[in-house]
């Protein structure tokens, strides 16, 4: 049960961004700034996670880093994605 509710969690986390285009789509070229401005390693677990679908434990294998890591830097991604787009 847990591992199909991550499975579900992280499908429906991929398509924020997608959605976030289509909703406001004259905001294209504010979030791709806002991406643009994320720290690198913040940046690289965003475009990684969200936008080419990979899974949490796949980044942290391919960055050798560890899974905490790559969650906090997504959530803090989104986060400034976000700070960024209200601004």
């Amino acid at each position: 049960q847990m591992r199909t509710d991550r499975r579900w969690e992280e499908r429906n986390e991929a398509v924020y961004l997608t959605e976030a285009k289509r909703a406001m789509p004259d905001t294209t070229i504010a979030l791709e700034r806002a991406i643009a401005s994320l720290p690198d390693g913040a940046r690289t677990v965003l475009v990684l996670h969200d936008v080419e679908g990979y899974k949490y434990e796949e980044i942290a294998r391919l960055l050798g880093v560890a899974l905490g890591t790559v969650k906090a830097q997504l959530h803090r991604a989104r986060r400034l994605v976000m700070e960024a787009l209200e601004a």
